[in-house]
């Protein structure tokens, strides 16, 4: 199996989930271990358990939790009544839940809970981000810098690198916080849902840069991109970055595989986005 590979930028105050608390509660090791990587790559901190009676006992004793991720079927206690257990101590606004179970059905007894979410599995790292981004933050946290002096610098790059952006991201939450991130550097990005629909605004105006994710419904990035090559010269196609959840070791070159030019992590780092940005200037 493979890991998690490490990120060789530190996670920055901009940094949207960051320190944020996350219980994982499932009994399969393989599911819960996949859970607390991809959460901690992404800055949250982890207590996970396969036993919902060891994690029902953490939350008796107050111990805090931004949510919980719970699976829908375990031997001690299924999901639903888990849940139904933990609403006695932490309502739906201190303590938002997560189902996560086959295909992401909604399991009996689920009905009776408010779930902010559910996971379906296998587990995808784009879904699970997709979530956490939309439980944890609703709308994107306002973006901030360590300094003024900071701000300045990233709020004049637009100057110095003027580039018409387009970005193809089909969540909701992380298309505002990326737009959000590029107003801050001084940018005004045009927004594609997925791949079908950059096509389409590529056959309608040229773009400098194309930040494109990789899973979208109709059309995901990979596909999206060997498309573009296909029908565009070099010259006459954005330079494609990739945007991945996905820090699996080799998803780098599956991408460049796929004829991407370049490559950032979810969610996105202001200095990742900086340097993809001021690459496209010598490339």
């Amino acid at each position: 199996m493979h890991e998690p590979a490490r990120h060789n930028v530190l996670f920055d105050e901009q940094q949207p989930l960051r320190g944020r608390r996350v219980l994982v509660v499932d009994d399969n090791p393989t599911n819960r271990r996949l859970v607390v990587q991809y959460a901690r790559v992404w800055g949250l901190s982890t207590r996970d358990t396969g036993s919902p009676k060891q994690a029902l006992e953490w939350i008796r004793e107050g111990q805090p939790f931004d949510v919980a991720i719970v699976d829908s079927s375990m031997p001690e206690m299924d999901g639903a009544a888990l849940a139904a257990a933990i609403r006695a101590y932490r309502d739906t606004n201190t303590l938002p839940l997560v189902m996560f179970s086959p295909l992401g059905r909604r399991e009996p007894g689920a009905e009776r809970i408010d779930f902010a979410g559910y996971l379906s599995k296998p587990l995808k790292p784009s879904h699970l981000l997709d979530v956490l981004m939309n439980v944890l933050t609703g709308t994107p946290v306002r973006p901030r810098t360590s300094t003024a002096a900071r701000q300045a610098v990233h709020g004049k790059l637009a100057e110095r690198l003027p580039l018409r952006i387009l970005l193809a991201e089909d969540n909701a939450v992380n298309q505002k916080l990326a737009l959000r991130l590029l107003a801050q550097l001084g940018y005004q990005a045009d927004v594609a849902a997925n791949g079908l629909e950059a096509i389409a605004a590529l056959e309608r105006q040229r773009y400098d840069v194309l930040l494109m994710d990789v899973q979208m419904p109709e059309l995901d990035g990979l596909d999206a991109t060997r498309r573009i090559c296909e029908r565009w010269p070099l010259a006459e196609r954005p330079r494609i970055v990739a945007m991945t959840a996905n820090a699996m070791q080799g998803d780098r070159e599956v991408c460049l595989e796929a004829g991407m030019d370049d490559y950032i992590s979810k969610p996105i780092h202001t200095a990742e986005l900086v340097a993809a940005l001021s690459r496209s200037l010598v490339a």
